[in-house]
C-alpha cells in the first residue's frame, strides 16, 4: 500500500476521480480543502461546503 507522503497522485474513494499531488497542494494552499483526518494510506478532506472526501494514495 502506498504511503500518502510518498504519493504524487491520489484517487477520490467516493467518485474514482484522480487528483494530482499539485492539485491537492493547491486545494489545501488556497483553502478549498482542509485535512480532517490523516492516515498512512489516505487523507480525509473537507471541502468549502463541508462535504468530506477520502483521498487514497495511488502507487506510481
Amino acid at each position: 500500500m502506498t504511503n500518502v507522503d510518498e504519493s504524487r497522485e491520489f484517487r477520490n474513494a467516493e467518485t474514482g476521480e484522480r487528483v494530482s499531488g499539485l492539485e491537492l497542494e493547491l486545494h489545501l494552499f488556497f483553502g478549498v480543502w482542509a485535512v480532517v483526518e490523516r492516515h498512512d494510506d489516505r487523507w480525509v478532506v473537507a471541502t468549502e461546503d463541508g462535504e468530506r472526501r477520502t483521498l487514497v494514495a495511488v502507487s506510481d
